[in-house]
């Protein structure tokens, strides 16, 4: 409140740049958090804090002492709750910031040899054959990698079969592949937190969650219909033919397609692979 009441003494002739810029910079990150928690359940917890936070001021304003005292000895716990119960989606809006184009001229520009990974995807799709392959683009997938089984392997369309074979020690769990290189295999990735995938099989909602957080393009492969899905910046595209797969990687690796841009549908199956 205190900054708005600013504003009718602030001199604007001489300040009206500086202010601009403050209230865009602002309505950005405004809207940036509401568009990443609008459909988790951070939303939720936001919702409850802000009638925390405007029950001490209207408390004050009533007079209501006693009231006043433990909403105003609460209200500073409450950024310390958001900073640990909002972990996932602080780092899910700390990606989306790091995706801004400007940004990216200070990344190494990834390379990457599709004619192998599409290969491999169809043939897993044809065989029905689960699967869940990581392309990394600018954001580093370090502290996944780090806890999973190390390759630095050539990609062949050999070798990601071999992985994703149903008897394989490292099938249950994702390939990394980084500047055309298997990083490592078995990997863990973060669950998806928003409601609306609930009824989506553990692949799936580890891929999309995945996706939220950072810029990487994850293929799934589901071992109940053989379908293939794409999930980039949050979005599912699904399904994906195996002849438009090369295109389409592509193009979401080279940034000339949104995946918003495509028809975007869920997955109706349920994937029961639930090590992923």
């Amino acid at each position: 409140m205190d900054f708005f009441r600013g504003l009718y003494i602030i001199p604007w002739s001489k300040n009206y740049i500086s202010i601009s810029l403050d209230v865009l910079i602002v309505a950005f990150l405004i809207y940036k958090t509401y568009t990443t928690l609008r459909r988790t359940r951070g939303i939720q917890l936001l919702l409850g804090v802000g009638i925390i936070w405007i029950s001490g001021s209207l408390a004050e304003y009533l007079g209501f002492e006693l009231l006043e005292w433990i909403l105003t000895n609460i209200r500073p716990a409450l950024v310390f709750a958001i900073i640990v119960l909002l972990q996932p989606e602080l780092r899910r809006l700390t990606g989306d910031l790091a995706r801004i184009r400007l940004l990216r001229l200070f990344f190494l520009k990834p390379t990457f040899d599709l004619d192998p990974i599409v290969e491999a995807v169809r043939v897993m799709s044809q065989e029905k054959t689960g699967s869940i392959i990581v392309l990394v683009k600018d954001i580093s997938l370090k502290d996944i990698s780090e806890n999973a089984v190390p390759m630095d392997a050539q990609v062949t369309s050999e070798v990601l079969q071999t992985i994703f074979f149903k008897n394989s020690p490292l099938h249950d769990g994702a390939v990394i592949i980084e500047q055309n290189r298997i990083v490592c295999a078995a990997s863990y990735l973060p669950m998806s937190s928003s409601v609306e995938i609930a009824t989506l099989g553990a692949r799936h909602r580890s891929a999309l969650g995945l996706s939220e957080e950072t810029d990487a393009i994850i293929i799934v492969t589901s071992e109940e219909t053989g379908d293939i899905t794409i999930c980039y910046e949050g979005e599912m595209l699904h399904p994906v033919k195996p002849l438009e797969l090369k295109a389409l990687v592509s193009s979401l690796m080279t940034g000339t397609r949104r995946s918003k841009d495509e028809s975007l549908r869920k997955p109706k199956e349920k994937d029961t692979g639930v090590s992923i």
